[in-house]
Order: C-alpha cells, then sequence, then structure tokens
C-alpha cells in the first residue's frame, strides 16, 4: 500500500516511500490531463483521499469502495484484473463512415428518425433545417417508386442500388434538392448518408406497417417467436452518377470527390474483420452510447455521455445493437482499361489503383472480372510517418461495383464517321492487314490470320506463328497487344518470370494476395498474346488446360479452386535449331507439345527465303524511314463514301451478266471443290508498287473498329455458306483419312474453328450474314496454314495435305513416305543417287523416324524405291 501524503505536497500527487530511485511514483500506464497524471489501470481518481473523512475511515460504502493501490488484484501486477486502457487513446475517434474526428457518442435518436445517429455522427437534428427537408423528399421518392425498391430484400441485405436514371429524373424530389447531383459528385459521403437514412426510416416504417398485428406476441411453449431486432444501417449503392474517367486524370482537386474507374481486377487480397464500434449502456441511467475501436485493446466508456449521471463504470457491453459493427474490409487492384489507351506491353507497366472495399462490397468481385469502380477518391501516405514525408498515393474507396463484362461501349460521332470511312474503303480487309505492323513487310496471310483472331467469333480462335528468328513474328505480336481491347501480354524471353505470370499466383507476405495471369486477365473474349511460347515449357500444361476446357485449376488447402478462363491466344515459337529446316515436322522444329499444337486452329511458318519480293521489302524499308506512309492521315479523313467494297472480291462469284451466286458452291451442278478454285488470296493482300499512297490506319482507330465491330455485329450463316463450309470439312476430313497418318484426326473441333473463322471474316466487313465469299477467305487462309506446316510431297499433296501432318510420326506407310521423299530431295541436292547407310540413317532420323530404320530401308528396297549395289550402298530410283 502507498503511505499517506506527506505534509505540504499537493493531494493529487502520489508518492511511494521504496520506489525505484525514491522520490514521487509514476504508473506504468498513465496519462497527462491539466498537468496531473491520472493512472490507467481502475478508475481510481488521483485526489481521491479528499474524500475520506477524519481519521482516516472512508466515507464510500464498503460496496462501491474503490481498491487500494493502482486498482490491481490480490495477485502481483494485477494480471487477473482487466486493463483499462482508455486513456491510452485520443478523446477523438474517427469513423468508418467518413474522415471527421467524432468523439464517442451517444445515442440520442430524435423520435422521427430512429438511426439518426448510425448515419450523421455529429450532427444535431434540426426539425427545419435543409437536412431535414431532404431527408423527408428522399422518402417521398422512395414511397412514390416501390416497384424499383425492394423493402424486405433491402432489410435482409444491408444495401440497396440506386441508378441515376430514377431519382435524378423525379421532379418533385429537384424542388426541394435542386443540387443532388452536384453534391453527390463533391460531397460524395454526405450526400450518400442522407439518402441511406431515407431509405432506413421506409424501411423501419415499412416493417411496422407489416408487424402491427404481432405487437403484443411473446413466445409460448407451442409457438417461439424470435425477438425483434433493430435494423442496422443500410448502404447506398449509386450508379452512373459520374462518367468513367481516366488515371491519367486523377489531381488534387479530385480527392475526396466521387471518382469512377473501368478496368480489370489483376490481383485480390484476403479479407479482414475488425470491430469497429461498440455499444455500451449505462447501468445507472440505461443510457447508450458507442465508442470506436482501435487496436488490439479495447476501450470502454470512462464517463457517461449524459451530463446528469456521473456514473464512472458499470457499462455493459451490447453484442446485439445496431452500433456494435464488424466491419469487413477487402483491397483489390484494378487494371484500367480503355479503347483510347495504347498499351505498350514491352516498355511500360499499365496503369493500376488500389481499391478499398467495404460491407457487402467485399468478396463481390473475382480475378479477372471487367468491372466498373464508383469511389470517393482518396490520398494515403507511402513510408514511414515522418513530417518531412509528403509522397502519397490515390487510391479508390469504393461505394458500388458493377459488371462491365456485357456493358456496351459509347462512341462519339466522330469515332462513328472514322469507323464508316474505314468500312467504305473499296478493300477494307487489305487496308486493316496492311495496317498490323506496317515495319514487318510481306507475311500477308499470317497478319490476315491475327486480324481474324482479333475480330473473334462465338469462340476464342487461336493462332501461332512459327519461324526463323528476326523475321518480324514479335513485331506482329506487338501490334496485336497494342490494339486488342482487352488482354495481356507475355514474353518467354524473360525466363521463368514471365511464365509465373501466365496462371493464377499467390503473393505477399503470407501468400494470401491472389492475382490474375494473363490468361485470366484476357478471359472473357480477350486476347492473350505470348512471345516465345516454346520458352514457356514448365507453363505449357496450364495452357493447354485453358485452351480446352477454358478453365485454370489451382491447388489449395484441402480443396481445387477452379476459375473460368476464356482467351484467344495468338503465340509465337522460334525453331529450336536456330533456323526452321523444312526437312522435318513441325514439332522437330519447336519444343511444343502435340496435344498444344492441336489447340490452335491456323498455323503459319514464316521463312526468310530470297524471293521476287526482295526488291519491293527494300523500297518499302526505305519509304518508312523516309517518313514516305504517314499513319496518322487517315485519321483526319471523316467523309462519309457510298459502300463499293472489293474486300471479298465478288467478281469471282458473279458471271459477265447481273445475276446471283455462282453454282460453283453447289455439289450437284459443279464437281469442283472450293479447295481447286484458282483465288489467291495472298496476291490480294499483297502491298503493290501502285500502293505507295496507301494511307494506313493508327492503332487507335483500328482498336475502336474492332469493339465497335465485335459490339454491334453478330454474323449467321447462310444456307450457301453452310454448304461451302460441309463440302470443304468433308474434303478435308476424307484427305486426312486417305493419308493413314492417325496422329491427328479431323474432328468437330476444326469444324467449330472453321465456324468462328467465318464469322470474324463477315464481322470484318460489318456484315451480319456470312456468305461463301467470306468463306472462300477463311478456306484459302486454312489451306494455307495446312500446307506450310504439313511435309510437301513435291507437288502431288498441295493443297490436300490435312493438318494431321503437324504432328511427328505417324503410321507405317506415312513413315516410308516421308523417308523417300527425305532421300530423293537429299540425292537431288548431292547431284549423285548413290547413298551410303549411314546417311540413309541420317535421313532417317531427319524425317523423325528413331528405330526400325533397318526394317524401313528394306521396305522401300522391296518397294522398287531402292536398289542394293553393294555391301551397305544404295540407288535412289528417280520419281
Amino acid at each position: 500500500m502507498n503511505p499517506p501524503p506527506a505534509r505540504g505536497r499537493a493531494p493529487s500527487r502520489f508518492v511511494r516511500g521504496r520506489a525505484r530511485g525514491g522520490g514521487a511514483y509514476r504508473p506504468y500506464f498513465y496519462f497527462r490531463r491539466n498537468g496531473r497524471v491520472i493512472p490507467a489501470r481502475g478508475n481510481r481518481q488521483p485526489n481521491r483521499e479528499a474524500a475520506t473523512g477524519e481519521g482516516g475511515t472512508d466515507a464510500e460504502p464498503p460496496a462501491t469502495r474503490q481498491p487500494r493501490g493502482w486498482g490491481r488484484s490480490s495477485n502481483k501486477r494485477g494480471r487477473g484484473a482487466p486493463l483499462d486502457c482508455s486513456f491510452l487513446r485520443p478523446e477523438n475517434y474517427a469513423a468508418p463512415e467518413d474522415g471527421l474526428l467524432v468523439q464517442s457518442i451517444a445515442v440520442d435518436n430524435p423520435r422521427a428518425y430512429s438511426g439518426w445517429r448510425l448515419y450523421f455522427l455529429r450532427d444535431t437534428y434540426a426539425e427545419e433545417s435543409d437536412l431535414a427537408r431532404r431527408i423527408m423528399a428522399v422518402e417521398a421518392h422512395y414511397q412514390r417508386n416501390p416497384q424499383n425498391y425492394d423493402f424486405v430484400k433491402i432489410r435482409d441485405q444491408g444495401f440497396f442500388t440506386l441508378p441515376a436514371s430514377g431519382i435524378l429524373q423525379d421532379v418533385q424530389l429537384k424542388e426541394v434538392w435542386p443540387g443532388l447531383e452536384e453534391d453527390l459528385k463533391e460531397h460524395p459521403l454526405r450526400s450518400l448518408s442522407t439518402l441511406s437514412l431515407a431509405m432506413h426510416t421506409v424501411v423501419v416504417n415499412h416493417l411496422l406497417d407489416a408487424t402491427d398485428t404481432a405487437v403484443g406476441a411473446v413466445s409460448t411453449p407451442e409457438q417461439y417467436l424470435p425477438p425483434t431486432q433493430r435494423l442496422r444501417k443500410i448502404y447506398a449503392r449509386p450508379f452512373e452518377f459520374v462518367p468513367v474517367n481516366s488515371l491519367n486524370s486523377i489531381i488534387h482537386d479530385r480527392v475526396d470527390t466521387l471518382f469512377a474507374i473501368q478496368g480489370t481486377v489483376t490481383s485480390i487480397g484476403e479479407p479482414t474483420y475488425n470491430l469497429t464500434w461498440q455499444a455500451f449502456r449505462c447501468s445507472r441511467c440505461q443510457m447508450e452510447m458507442a465508442m470506436r475501436q482501435r487496436g488490439t485493446f479495447q476501450p470502454r466508456p470512462y464517463h457517461c455521455k449524459r451530463s446528469e449521471c456521473v456514473a464512472r463504470d458499470g457499462f455493459l457491453a451490447l453484442r446485439s445493437s445496431p452500433y456494435t459493427r464488424l466491419s469487413a474490409r477487402q483491397i483489390i487492384r484494378l487494371e484500367e482499361s480503355s479503347l483510347s489507351l495504347m498499351n505498350d506491353f514491352e516498355n511500360t507497366q499499365p496503369e493500376e489503383i488500389d481499391i478499398e472495399l467495404r460491407h457487402d462490397l467485399v468478396d463481390s468481385v473475382r480475378v479477372g472480372q471487367l468491372v466498373i469502380v464508383t469511389g470517393v477518391l482518396k490520398l494515403q501516405e507511402l513510408g514511414e510517418d515522418d513530417a518531412t514525408n509528403d509522397q502519397k498515393q490515390a487510391y479508390l474507396k469504393a461505394v458500388s461495383i458493377q459488371d462491365a463484362e456485357n456493358k456496351k461501349t459509347e462512341f462519339s460521332d466522330r469515332d462513328l464517321q472514322a469507323i464508316a470511312m474505314i468500312n467504305s474503303e473499296p478493300n477494307s480487309f487489305k487496308l486493316l492487314v496492311q495496317s498490323i505492323a506496317p515495319e514487318v513487310y510481306g507475311h500477308e496471310l499470317a497478319k490476315a490470320a491475327c486480324l481474324l483472331s482479333l475480330f473473334g467469333g462465338e469462340s476464342p480462335i487461336n493462332v501461332l506463328l512459327v519461324g526463323d528468328p528476326g523475321i518480324g513474328k514479335s513485331k506482329i505480336l506487338q501490334s496485336c497487344a497494342q490494339i486488342m481491347e482487352r488482354g495481356a501480354h507475355v514474353s518467354g524471353k524473360k525466363g521463368a518470370h514471365s511464365a509465373q505470370h501466365l496462371g493464377v499466383t499467390f503473393s505477399g507476405r503470407n501468400k494470401k494476395v491472389m492475382q490474375a495471369g494473363a490468361l485470366m486477365t484476357a478471359s472473357g473474349g480477350g486476347h492473350c498474346t505470348l512471345d516465345d511460347v516454346d520458352k514457356l515449357a514448365s507453363k505449357q500444361a496450364v495452357l493447354l488446360q485453358c485452351m480446352q476446357s477454358g478453365e485454370i485449376s489451382i491447388q489449395l488447402p484441402g480443396v481445387f479452386g477452379i476459375f473460368p478462363a476464356h482467351p484467344s491466344v495468338i503465340a509465337c515459337a522460334n525453331p529450336q535449331r536456330g533456323q526452321y529446316d523444312e526437312g522435318r515436322y513441325l514439332l522437330q522444329n519447336i519444343n511444343i507439345t502435340p496435344a498444344l499444337l492441336r489447340e490452335f486452329h491456323l498455323v503459319y511458318v514464316l521463312l526468310d527465303k530470297p524471293s521476287e519480293r526482295d526488291l519491293s521489302l527494300t523500297e518499302h524499308v526505305r519509304a518508312l524511314h523516309t517518313g514516305a506512309k504517314k499513319r496518322a492521315r487517315i485519321a483526319a479523313r471523316y467523309a462519309l463514301k457510298p459502300k463499293i467494297s472489293d474486300s471479298i472480291c465478288e467478281e469471282a462469284f458473279h458471271g459477265p451478266e447481273a445475276g446471283g451466286v455462282d453454282e460453283t458452291f453447289k455439289k450437284e451442278d459443279d464437281n469442283d471443290s472450293i479447295m481447286q478454285q484458282d483465288y489467291d488470296l495472298d496476291r490480294r493482300l499483297e502491298l503493290l508498287p501502285e500502293d505507295a499512297d496507301l494511307e494506313l490506319i493508327p492503332p487507335v482507330l483500328i482498336k475502336k473498329f474492332i469493339s465497335y465491330a465485335r459490339q454491334q455485329v453478330s454474323p449467321k450463316l447462310n444456307d450457301d455458306a453452310m454448304s461451302a463450309l460441309l463440302q470443304y470439312f468433308l474434303e478435308l476430313k476424307g484427305s486426312s483419312t486417305s493419308s493413314d497418318n492417325d496422329s491427328g484426326p479431323i474432328g468437330s473441333s476444326q469444324l467449330l474453328g472453321l465456324i468462328n473463322l467465318s464469322q470474324a471474316r463477315a464481322r470484318l466487313d460489318l456484315s451480319h450474314v456470312v456468305t461463301p465469299q467470306h468463306v472462300r477467305d477463311v478456306i484459302a487462309l486454312l489451306t494455307e496454314s495446312i500446307t506450310q506446316t504439313s511435309l510437301k510431297a513435291g507437288g502431288a499433296s498441295g493443297g490436300s495435305c490435312s493438318a494431321s501432318g503437324r504432328g511427328g510420326g505417324g503410321g507405317k506407310s506415312a513413315q516410308l513416305r516421308n523417308f523417300v521423299l527425305m532421300m530423293q530431295r537429299r540425292a537431288e541436292a548431292l547431284g549423285r543417287r548413290i547413298l551410303e547407310y549411314e546417311e540413309l540413317k541420317e535421313i532417317a532420323t531427319r524425317a523423325g523416324i528413331l528405330s526400325g530404320v533397318s526394317q524401313l530401308v528394306e521396305t522401300a528396297n522391296m518397294g522398287g524405291y531402292l536398289l542394293k549395289k553393294g555391301a551397305n550402298m544404295y540407288e535412289v530410283v528417280p520419281d
């Protein structure tokens, strides 16, 4: 026990005779107020000795007498007593709904509004104030439109959606609150509290009217009636009050105002739950109050908020009170998505912003989802708490989230004029193909395949480019990544680091932050460009699963998580030996599994071979560097011209007289198939010398044109187009069966790819009907792909080679045919027909035949392809 205070000392100062160092004693936990040291343990006042009577007898009754000392229990250091740390906290507490500093509040709601203190912590209700009139006007709006608001559902959910189209058009509400839209933009938190309090009052009155008959009902042994609960706080979720902005428009004047942004959810943090407010009831006067809870310690009131009551303890914690709030909080990251935004994935990082979700918005989004977030723009400090630290970062405190997967994009009149101008070009297909990666000369069919993949069909269209290094494959992919509306770019040149960003991953200190990979970001009609896909060998299984099933699965503790992912993949790969070997199968040139290769609808081999175009290529490079071709001049032309399009070459389908479609596609009238028609798409898309003044389209206009076509045009196949597709598919399937190659049969997936490519080709012309002309272009693209990826047996196979030739090996007859072809080529290259057995073994290895070479040589000898001239000497029989 402490000794009595010494004479001449202030009664509020405590002295302990044998304290450490002697002199005055200072408690371990204390709080200074007006120069006095107030202990943190117990509610004992420093001048408590003044309340005692003479002779050391206490004036307080024994039942209410405070314990001696510093509020400690009988054990050492008082570990059995609860720690009252309210003196360790500041007097003012920040409410979670606004940034105002408020004290612990007293729940003194007015009679008209039972939830006043849930929304306005500092304001006092005045019946004739502007705030009261606005609340009554909003209540009347809710009651006049009961078809737009389900009061029972709002009570159960705790929130309600508030579209701008309904409330801003209310004439009676405008008379009372004319600046509703402006106040919601400039002062969003206070305006939302007004709208929410009006809904809270309407819901309370609606529930009271519905339960008037059961007011006096009580629980009986036969029937249990749950006790009536007071209504908790209701949150308003506004939509479309502000236009969608870009992150570049964030300035200091926009802080604490309403802000909306559209983007893709790239990462989601773990939800956290904290007790933010705790309600208490005074056991003496039954006054209810609420105190802000912070940190690990839970502060309790140290005096009653009612001035007539002098209670210092005896406060009962209320767990079921509406003022006891358990707040859920989650942080997500949003990557901006906009038509006017040109992404440069190779050199810059995409624009991102952190979003804070509260209450019912927690766990309302998934990774890879395209959303529109409306919230209050805030600033957070970075680094240590230093007076000199002025570095701040903007984040968004969300008030509503809208799914933007099916939301239509709005185009301005200027954009529509540009789109009409592009569509009115004589050959819009050629113009768009030449506008993709103009620095890469030639390879028009590969560019056309990538362009059709960007336009898309009912399902994804996958394209693979294979070829020699330095041919321009990466440039084509970068150009596609720049003009795609939604997607991601992964470069295999960065090694394992980029491979980790392909699927869903977890990061953070405790691995609790889920990050969406490139495949998830591009899901939902987007595109994923993969540069050097052969170097992503560790993640090819993830890519294969995504392309086959449209899902990505990850292993979680105890369960497997499955996420939907339906992107279109545009990839490129380099040969393993540095240069593509035409004498080997495609799978022997690149490091890709056969199952993954079959998922690509179009595969093109780009070779750096001398040709007649080399002179044109030189002129093209010179024109680019001298500035003769300007890509931006076409952006200033908006003159509407009549549609005289020759992009589908209608002359080949019309006879000399004006008539309908040629009867070429009707098999019963003409036995010639589409594959045998004289139609060179590569020549039609080629950049000719007379096209020197061709005005290429800027990437931003291509992006808007593709977005408009995908949004407004949904092509359907007519009867002629369906007949053409069916005829070509049957011929393709028949050629695959007759080739005796069982490595990759033609099935329904190839037919679905043909349909999607035909729809994409019609969408490029803004046509709602897929015609045979569109099918002809698609067949030309697919035929060239099959021809390039198959081993051509001189001129015999031609375009009748099947897509199964992409695989290695095959049946014995296919191995023999390829072996004989390789021997004949080898003999022509050497200028002699006598080959040794070791040379034949090398030829078989290059053909992909690793075993049974001696038996294969004997079979060729018996078949008359080889003549044995001596020991280990064979003569190749010319074809």
